[in-house]
C-alpha cells in the first residue's frame, strides 16, 4: 500500500474490470480511439494532437468510499474538442455552470423566466463553414446590442453546434441560446417568432434564412423530476459537434469507426474557436460565482460530484489494449 496522504491510501492492482454505474468510460475511450486514428497527421502539430487523443483517459484514478462507490479524482484527459470522451464531460461542466448561474439569478430575481432560442442559417459546404461561423458570431453581438433586444432580454448564454448532412455533404452551424427575460416579457416586451426571424435575417443580411425557433422553457416530460431549468441547461450544454455524425458502432463487433473526412474537416474548423459565451445578467453572475471557463476545465470535476463524498482509499484503472477495457 502506498500512502497518498493521512486519510487515503492506494490499493495494489487487483485485476478487476472498472464498473461505474454513472459513466460508461469504456465506450467513451473506444470512441476517442476511433477519432484519434483518423485525425490528420501531416504536421508535427497534427500528429501530436492525434497522439494526445489516443492516450486520453489511459488511466483513471478514483477515490472509493466504504460502500465501494467511486469518485474520479485524477485522469489524463486530452481536452480536445473533437475527443468524444472530453466532449461529453465538457458538456456536463457547461450544464452545471449554466444551471448554477440561473439559480444564482433566481435568488435576486426569482420572477425572471427563460426562453430557448435557436438561430440557424442555410447549410454550407466545408469551404464556407469558417466564414459563416465568424459571420454568425458578429451578427449575434450586433443583435444583442439592439435597443429592442436590451429592453426584452436581461441576460443570455450562447453555444454553437455544428451538424453534418450526409446527403448534401454540407454543414449546419446554428446557435442554441438561453435567454433570461423579466416577468413582464410576455405582456410588455414580447418578441414574436416572426420578429426574431426578421431580426436574425437583418443582422445576417440574409433573407434566405427561414428557420429559427423560440420557446418557453418547460420541464422534460420524458424525465420525471427534471426541472425546466435543468432541461434548458441540458439543451444549451450540447456538444459543439455531434459525434453520431462521424462515429458509428460496428454491429458485428464491439468497436467504433470514425469518418476520416468529416473528422478532419471539423477538427480544423473548430480548433481554437470560442464556441460558448455569456452576456448581460448571466455574465454578471458568472463573475459573481467566479466560474472558470469551461473550455479550460481539466474535466476531472464536472459539477455533479457529491462534495460530501468520503473516500477511504484510491484505486487506479489503466486502459488495457488487449482486453479493450479498464483494469485496476
Amino acid at each position: 500500500m502506498d500512502i497518498i496522504n493521512k486519510e487515503l491510501y492506494s490499493v495494489q492492482p487487483t485485476g478487476e474490470v472498472l464498473k461505474d454505474g454513472r459513466n460508461d468510460f469504456r465506450a467513451s475511450k473506444l470512441k476517442s480511439l476511433a477519432v484519434s486514428k483518423v485525425l490528420p497527421t501531416m504536421t508535427k502539430s497534427e500528429l501530436s494532437r492525434s497522439q494526445r487523443m489516443y492516450q486520453c483517459g489511459d488511466f483513471l484514478s478514483f477515490m472509493v468510499n466504504e460502500s465501494k462507490d467511486k469518485k474520479l479524482y485524477k485522469a489524463n484527459f486530452c481536452r480536445d474538442r473533437m475527443c468524444p470522451a472530453c466532449q461529453q464531460r465538457r458538456s456536463r461542466v457547461v450544464f452545471h455552470q449554466v444551471k448554477a448561474v440561473c439559480e444564482s439569478i433566481a435568488v435576486s430575481s426569482p420572477s425572471f423566466k427563460y426562453l430557448l432560442l435557436t438561430l440557424t442559417v442555410p447549410n454550407v459546404p466545408i469551404s464556407g463553414l469558417n466564414d459563416k461561423m465568424k459571420q454568425m458570431v458578429k451578427a449575434w453581438f450586433k443583435l444583442s446590442r439592439r435597443a429592442l433586444f436590451k429592453k426584452s432580454v436581461k441576460g443570455w448564454f450562447r453555444t454553437m453546434e455544428i451538424t453534418y448532412n450526409s446527403k448534401s455533404k454540407t454543414y449546419h452551424p446554428h446557435f442554441h441560446i438561453l435567454l433570461c427575460v423579466p416577468s413582464g416579457y410576455f405582456k410588455k416586451s414580447y418578441i414574436s417568432h416572426s420578429r426574431w426571424l426578421s431580426l436574425w435575417q437583418d443582422v445576417m443580411n440574409d433573407d434566405s434564412i427561414t428557420q429559427i425557433d423560440v420557446r418557453k422553457i418547460k420541464p422534460n416530460k420524458n424525465r420525471v423530476g427534471v426541472s425546466a431549468l435543468s432541461s434548458a441547461a441540458a439543451e444549451v450544454g450540447k456538444y459543439a459537434t455531434k459525434p453520431s455524425d462521424y462515429i458509428k458502432k460496428v454491429d458485428t463487433v464491439d468497436q467504433y469507426i470514425a469518418d476520416a473526412l468529416i473528422v478532419g474537416e471539423l477538427a480544423k474548423i473548430i480548433k481554437g474557436k470560442k464556441l460558448i459565451a455569456y452576456g448581460g445578467l448571466m455574465l454578471e453572475h458568472v463573475k459573481l460565482l467566479d466560474l472558470k471557463d469551461a473550455e479550460q476545465s481539466d474535466l476531472i470535476k464536472t459539477g455533479d460530484e457529491d462534495e460530501s463524498f468520503k473516500g477511504v482509499y484510491t484505486h487506479t484503472y489503466h486502459w488495457n489494449i488487449g482486453l479493450t477495457n479498464y483494469i485496476g
